[in-house]
């Protein structure tokens, strides 16, 4: 018998994985048999009632094949195998859909032989079941909606699929193409992952089982088609069960590249992804919809017993896959995860939490401090009891230790439906974090999050909307993650037990402002009366603390002083009882230690020793427990440390904290000979423990051997007397803390620098300095994607944690976000070339880098603030250096914070010529080939704040200058952060456009106008909204605090002006007489007149005394759009529609001078605090800044695209603030004075963009009416061909690039010699607008598309029309020749398509389906296919014969341009490549969007394919009409009036 038929395995050397699959196959067949007619036998439990296919519900054990079956009853006919030849194609087909690397990985991984098989299966089986066994060891779970999700039942789902598979038996036997094709070997494979954690857990399992989930259905479909009759048309769906096949190999063989990579084990989360999982599951849903749509088609050409048959398989069909969905229910365990994932996200403070590892606390002392503990129990059970219990007391009068057994009592509570400890929060100055309020309220959520349920999917939905909410203020950060899911829980309140939030130490948060504000908005949630939710706070008796409780009613908190409520007999007895258990406990452990020998009597530590210690201690609990501390080190005898405490209590003039600490210190002086290790020893001492009392959070052993050079094991011995000051713990890697804050500062204290272990700050300080710099320069340290990621554009929100954490240790981390603070504190001064100097010339962008991974990319700003004022120099190389990085980090801080890396592409290559981090830090990237020319210095644009999504209407300084307000169309109120200009919070409320913003004159009020008819007072503390006030009839247009801020006025298109008493919110009166809208209002610095400016061209004032008018102000002609008084009140500024500002004397009530020098509106003005500068911005889209005293203009600000609405100076006059249409707000520097470079460009917005024929050649039409021609190679421009007198739309090349067509709203069309830049023809017929312009092949036809509605065909050579194509009924977008010239198709308005007979001039062909205006018309090569691209979304394909259809591609926003590559089977368009093969409707999605490598324009961004690359900065950025492609070069016209060429290596 030959090898084939035998069945045994060829050498595999020799013979192909193909040839191997079909001996597998040709070994199980009989030769006698037909193809269709070998009997399958199957388990009795794979078999449903009825059922003829094999089902999917999971074996309980092996039974015996079907019996007693008649062929007569379709129901019970036994199942026939498949062909070989069809089974083999089918997987081959499959295969074949795979990229190369997919099918190898694929082959690799799966096995023939029965034996291989199963171990895999069994294998995997094994691998689930250990994970299972983790799930269980580790109780790992996630959270919906309050129902906890336990991993261990996903392992259980993924053994279900896997023993679903082993029930088939002997597999190769009962071959099909799953069990045959699958890579069993390279499942196993995931399944023996290790993993460490929940997410991963649980993102891996969910994974694996929709994949077996997908790959079961796939084998129901399988099964269908193997048992069709064999007259059925099978061609489609086997076409189908093909690709979705290949999807599942696709998927799986992903997975296991990604598996095999080296990057996985460091973070196995990479491995899936929530969306990958989801797209997959999508698509095979879509792929399975289209399985079954072409299994309903099997049924032509058969008779009708096969029909009944087929019928029969189709139910049993449909009954197997619901049997299916039942068992997987994939969107619940991805909800689970992606909740999982986001709380995860949720920052907190680390050791901040009750019970958290590295913050370990000792309890009281059963017997002490009963009656103060009882106290705070009963307040925590009573129903009623009082929101607030404010306990507080002295430093050491052991506030935390009472905090700490408060809440190890309501943990043990937890389960018994009373109280319970809802969050905590224990503040530790010094310690990062813990000793900040920016992570108080999102420690707090995350443990509250725990405990009530539904509150996770709320808050998720939160991070969803806004991942950068925790870089925003405190008190938009409770807003939105602690207030606003809590008011929208679904919690019935009267069945919730009492949460107490447990908050420590809050006098130690550094920002006296953060403690204010914590309390203040802490009481907003008294008014949610759905969740009993209380707070116990502990704090010293601070100026920041008890103001807010006085402003707070009695009914609301509790309040006790530790030392006065609590008698000093109470005190005493109290540290009797603990210092007599403690020594007691000393005494027996010392004992049992010594076996007899030298052992403690019971008199070691009488009662009048006891007593002594009493009196040392009293009111500190934290003396005694130091000095039990040091009394237990077993190391040495205690009683001679008892002794030593007790002779230093006689000695004079010693305080409190020296007689606790000093007997510590001196006992380690005391263990050396002579003085020189007496000397080293205090030198370590000073180093080491020195370095710890004054870094800026703690760190552990591990890290300082890091940052401090120095082994573990000498760190461990210098630390190993130091435990009764020191929280020490054993492992390597928690953080060691002072145990009291009072150590740190007695070390640093005056007194102590006279001592041996005295700590000199500022020398600690610098030494910690250089060590930060030697830890980030060292080969180890710093480098250019320190993270390795993929693409230079992936968003920093996208990256592990656990990828940032193995990057970037924690000495790195540290030494990153401190250095500056170490140095700052050292109290010297840099200056050039010095060790600070070096690092910043050599590791700029690298430290931004990780600031940027880390979440502290805003601080930079304060960092380089902080260094520029340690430069002992002004006019020096770093002085220059650190200003230049100010100005760099301002203007790209926002990218920056989302794609770190655009550090070394985006910022680099846009910034000045002359910028020194430019050409000193960074060179552009290698695969940049050619971008942009840029300014050679920086400009007077300081910043661009970005977040508005509309039109922004108003802009507003705070008082103090600190924050920055604006308000927008899109209804909201943004403040920013002048200094980062970052966003700290969005006010959210009214519920139409947002005009106008002001701040009362102290700061503490934001009032904002709105087109909604209500004027909202804001607190800008909390962010709440404090007053609506409501009256007018009309929308508010303006609104202006008096002086004193008593009053507010509002103006309104109802013609009036309201004043309002900002206490009440009442209306107190309204002033009429203008006879159009108001647009306008302000008062005058000393609050005596209110100025108001109306659309009926006058200016009024009125007295604020009588609300008398006194004033009329008439010269302007047209509508007044703003009023301001100069800071003195002697001048009044008007600007107006009528393009002027009039300067008016106030006292003589006369036009001083008239400013003119804008194009269009002026539309806002402000004064200088100096009155000596007046700003205005227009809709001609400059800010002009004149001088009051000349009339004169001394600068012009340009850089927005659109009209400017709001101009506004801080209070300083340093910067000027402007809005503007282009939803950008824009700080200006006022201060320089220097002329802005002016790049060429046009000097309007680019309309139209398109490459020659050969790519050298570049033209851009422009609103500005011109046509500029650019070199590509060198961005530079080569022609400027004017003519046209309205906005170019349209240009084209001639096919040999000689002329240039142009077709313009002034309704003509030009042509253009390229060479001689001259006008050639003027061709005029259209009664419109010209929207298309396209030349025939010959380049003897003209095309012309128009608002007209009609296409216009021209002679070139004679200029003459020779058709009008008449059809459609709306504007023409887009025209084009058919490779032949023989048809000519347009795209219209009206929703068609047409094709025309360009000899003829008849329509042949009317192309009706899209739902939206046509774009973009283009023919393949040989002109059988058009391609459309619409407002609808989709790209079609037309059949330009026929008229049908070909294919669709939908999801695809508004392409604008397309066009075919030679093969026929390739769309280029600007929003991607598509593959155009194929008779299908496809979504955009799936279509090999991993092989698209098209350079193209998304989202400000330059990608290739679906991955960023080049984040574009806004003056660069175009519309889709505005963006063509030549290969790797892509060219951008922008609103600004900027041509930009950039070209990308094709890899």
């Amino acid at each position: 018998m030959n090898q084939e038929m035998s069945g045994s395995k060829p050498t595999p050397s020799k013979v192909s994985w193909r040839q191997k699959f079909r001996q597998q196959w040709s070994s199980k067949r009989s030769p006698s048999l037909p193809a269709a007619s070998n009997p399958l036998t199957l388990p009795t439990s794979a078999l449903t009632p009825n059922a003829t296919l094999m089902a999917v519900v999971p074996a309980a054990s092996n039974a015996g094949p079907v019996s007693g079956s008649s062929a007569k009853n379709p129901t019970s006919a036994p199942l026939s195998s498949p062909s070989t030849f069809a089974t083999a194609h089918l997987l081959q087909n499959a295969l074949h859909r795979l990229k190369d690397e997919e099918r190898t990985t694929v082959e690799r991984h799966i096995s023939l032989a029965s034996t291989d098989i199963q171990s895999a299966v069994q294998g995997a089986v094994n691998a689930v079941n250990n994970k299972r066994q983790a799930c269980l060891d580790n109780r790992w779970s996630c959270t919906l909606n309050g129902r906890k999700v336990i991993l261990r039942e996903k392992a259980d789902k993924v053994v279900y699929w896997l023993d679903r598979f082993k029930s088939v038996g002997d597999v190769v036997a009962n071959a099909d193409p799953i069990h045959i094709g699958l890579p069993w070997a390279g499942i196993r494979l995931l399944l023996e992952a290790a993993v460490a954690e929940s997410n991963q857990m649980a993102a891996l399992l969910i994974g694996c089982e929709t994949i077996l989930y997908m790959a079961s259905r796939l084998q129901v479909y399988i099964e269908f088609w193997y048992h069709l009759p064999p007259e059925a048309t099978r061609n489609n769906l086997e076409e189908s069960l093909a690709m979705m096949y290949a999807h599942v190999l696709h998927f799986l063989a992903r997975a296991i590249l990604v598996y095999e990579s080296s990057a996985i084990r460091r973070a196995f989360s990479a491995l899936w992804k929530t969306d990958d999982v989801v797209k997959f599951e999508e698509k095979g849903s879509n792929l399975a919809i289209k399985v079954e749509n072409d299994a309903s088609n099997c049924h032509r050409a058969i008779n009708a017993q096969q029909q009944e048959i087929v019928s029969q398989l189709q139910q049993d069909m449909q009954k197997v896959l619901a049997e299916l969905q039942q068992h997987h229910q994939l969107q619940a365990s991805l909800d689970h995860l992606h909740l999982k994932i986001d709380i995860d996200k949720i920052p907190y403070a680390k050791g901040a939490i009750f019970n958290s590892a590295d913050n370990a606390h000792t309890l009281c002392h059963p017997a002490t401090r009963t009656d103060i503990l009882a106290q705070v129990q009963q307040w925590a059970q009573l129903l009623d009891g009082k929101s607030i219990f404010w306990l507080y007391g002295g430093a050491g009068t052991g506030k935390s230790t009472i905090s700490w057994t408060f809440s190890q009592w309501l943990t043990d509570q937890e389960g018994m439906g009373g109280v319970e400890l809802g969050a905590s929060f224990f503040f530790k100055r010094g310690e990062g974090d813990r000793g900040s309020g920016i992570r108080f309220f999102p420690t707090i959520i995350r443990q509250l999050i725990k405990k009530i349920a539904g509150l996770d999917a709320l808050v998720a939905n939160i991070i969803d909307s806004d991942p950068f909410i925790f870089d925003k203020a405190i008190a938009e950060q409770f807003r939105r993650l602690v207030q606003q899911p809590l008011q929208d829980s679904s919690i019935n309140g009267a069945n919730l037990r009492t949460l107490i939030v447990v908050v420590d130490a809050l006098d130690e948060c550094q920002n006296e402002k953060d403690i204010r504000l914590i309390l203040e908005l802490w009481s907003k949630l008294l008014q949610i009366t759905k969740i009993n939710l209380r707070l116990f706070l502990t704090s010293r008796y601070e100026p920041s603390i008890w103001p807010v409780f006085q402003n707070m009613s009695v009914d609301i908190f509790r309040d006790i002083d530790l030392v006065d409520a609590v008698p000093l007999s109470t005190i005493r007895q109290d540290l009797s009882v603990y210092l007599n258990d403690s020594l007691a406990s000393i005494r027996k452990d010392y004992n049992d230690r010594l076996y007899g020998t030298f052992t403690l009597q019971s008199d070691w530590a009488d009662s009048e020793k006891i007593q002594q210690l009493v009196e040392m201690a009293v009111p500190l609990f934290i003396v005694a427990a130091t000095l039990c501390r040091h009394i237990e080190d077993r190391r040495h005898d205690p009683q001679e440390k008892l002794q030593r405490i007790l002779q230093n209590r006689t000695t004079g003039h010693m305080s409190q904290m020296e007689l606790t600490y000093r007997p510590v210190l001196e006992h380690l002086t005391d263990q050396t000979g002579d003085d020189g290790s007496q000397e080293e020893l205090c030198r370590n001492f000073r180093s080491l423990v020195g370095s710890i009392v004054v870094l800026a959070e703690p760190l552990s052993k591990r890290s300082l051997e890091t940052l401090l050079g120095m082994s573990l094991q000498s760190i461990g011995q210098q630390l190993a007397s130091l435990h009764s000051v020191l929280r020490i713990p054993a492992d390597q890697d928690t953080p060691i803390r002072t145990l009291h804050l009072s150590f740190a500062e007695f070390l640093l204290s005056e007194k102590a620098q006279g001592q041996s272990f005295g700590v000199n700050g500022p020398n600690a300080h610098l030494a910690l300095s250089r060590h930060c710099l030697r830890v980030l320069s060292n080969p180890r340290g710093l480098r250019e994607n320190i993270c390795d990621l993929e693409w230079p554009g992936q968003s920093r929100h996208k990256i592990e944690s656990t990828t940032i954490a193995d990057r970037l240790s924690p000495a790195l981390q540290y030494a990153c976000r401190h250095w500056v603070h170490h140095v700052q504190h050292s109290h010297r001064q840099i200056h050039d070339d010095d060790e600070v100097h070096i690092f910043l010339k050599k590791h700029f962008l690298h430290w931004l880098e990780v600031l940027s991974l880390t979440d502290y990319i805003s601080e930079t700003i304060s960092f380089l603030g902080t260094l520029q004022s340690c430069v002992s120099v002004v006019a020096s190389d770093l002085s220059a250096f650190l200003e230049d990085a100010r100005r760099f980090i301002l203007t790209y801080r926002y990218i920056v914070d989302r794609a770190p890396l655009q550090l070394y592409s985006s910022a680099i290559i846009f910034a000045p010529q002359t910028s020194l981090v430019r050409n000193i830090c960074g060179r552009p990237p290698t695969w940049i080939q050619q971008y942009p020319k840029t300014p050679v210095e920086w400009g007077l644009e300081l910043q661009k704040l970005e977040g508005h999504s509309d039109w922004v209407r108003a802009v507003t300084f705070s008082p103090d200058g600190a924050l920055l307000a604006s308000g927008s169309d899109d209804q909201m109120i943004r403040l920013w952060d002048t200094q980062t200009g970052r966003e700290v919070q969005k006010l959210e409320g009214h519920s139409n456009l947002v005009s106008a913003v002001a701040f009362s004159p102290d700061g503490a009020i934001l009032a904002s106008g709105s087109n909604d008819q209500t004027i909202r007072l804001w607190d800008t503390q909390t962010g709440q909204e404090v007053q609506k006030l409501e009256g007018h009839s009309d929308k508010v247009s303006a609104v202006a605090f008096s002086p004193d801020g008593a009053i507010l006025a509002s103006g309104s298109d109802d013609q009036t002006i309201r004043l309002w008493d900002i206490q009440t919110g009442q209306e107190v009166q309204k002033l009429e007489g203008h006879s159009n809208l108001v647009s306008a209002v302000a008062f005058s610095p000393g609050g005596a007149l209110l100025a108001s400016g109306s659309d009926d061209q006058t200016i009024r004032l009125w007295d604020m005394q009588t609300g008398q008018e006194v004033q009329k102000l008439e010269g302007h002609f047209n509508i007044v759009r703003a009023v301001a008084f100069s800071p003195d009140g002697a001048i009044l500024a008007s600007g107006s529609d009528d393009h002027t500002i009039r300067l008016w004397d106030i006292q003589m009530g006369q036009e001083v001078q008239k400013l003119e020098g804008h194009s269009s509106l002026v539309r806002a003005i402000a004064f200088s605090l100096d009155n000596a500068i007046l700003a205005s911005g227009s809709s001609d889209h400059t800010i002009r800044l004149w001088d009051t005293q000349t009339g004169q203009e001394v600068q012009k600000l340009e850089g927005h695209s659109d009209w400017v609405r709001a101009v506004t100076f801080s209070p300083d006059s340093a910067l000027l603030a402007s809005g503007s249409d282009d939803q950008m707000i824009r700080l200006w520097d006022t201060q320089t004075g220097r002329e802005v470079q002016k790049l060429e460009r046009h000097s309007d917005k680019v309309s139209i963009i398109v490459f020659s024929p050969d790519g050298v050649i570049l033209a851009s039409g422009s609103s500005d009416q011109m046509i500029r021609l650019w070199d590509t190679q060198t961005g530079q421009e080569v022609q400027k061909l004017e003519g046209h007198f309205s906005i170019v739309r349209a240009v084209a090349f001639s096919p040999d690039g000689a002329i240039l067509a142009s077709g313009s709203d002034d309704y003509t069309i030009r042509l253009w010699d390229i060479q001689m830049g001259q006008e050639v023809q003027k061709l005029e017929g259209h009664s419109s607008l010209v929207r298309a312009i396209a030349f025939s092949l010959d380049n003897a036809i003209l095309a012309s598309g128009s608002s007209d509605h009609t296409i216009r065909l021209w002679d070139t050579q004679t200029g003459q029309e020779v058709q009008k194509l008449e059809g459609h009924s709306d504007w023409v977008r887009a025209v084009t020749f058919s490779p032949d010239s023989a048809l000519l198709a347009s795209g219209s308005d009206d929703r068609m398509i047409r094709l025309w007979d360009t000899q003829t001039g008849r329509e042949v062909q009317k192309l009706e389906r899209h739902s939206g205006w046509v774009r973009a018309v283009a023919f393949s090569p040989d002109g059988a296919v058009l391609a459309s691209g619409s407002d609808d979304r989709t790209i079609r394909l037309w059949d330009t014969q026929t008229g049908q259809i070909l294919k669709i591609l939908e999801n695809i926003p508004t392409p604008r341009t397309i066009c075919f590559t030679n093969n026929n089977m390739t769309l280029v368009t600007d929003k991607g490549t598509f593959n155009a093969d194929g008779n299908s409707f496809v979504n955009a999605d799936d279509i090999q969007a991993c092989e698209d490598k098209t350079i193209n324009v998304s989202d400000n961004w330059i990608r290739r394919g679906n991955q960023n690359l080049l984040w574009l900065p806004h003056e660069y950025r175009g519309s889709p009409d505005t963006i063509a492609l030549n290969g790797d070069k892509i060219a951008i016209g922008a609103e600004s009036g900027l041509v930009s060429i950039f070209g990308f290596k094709s890899s």
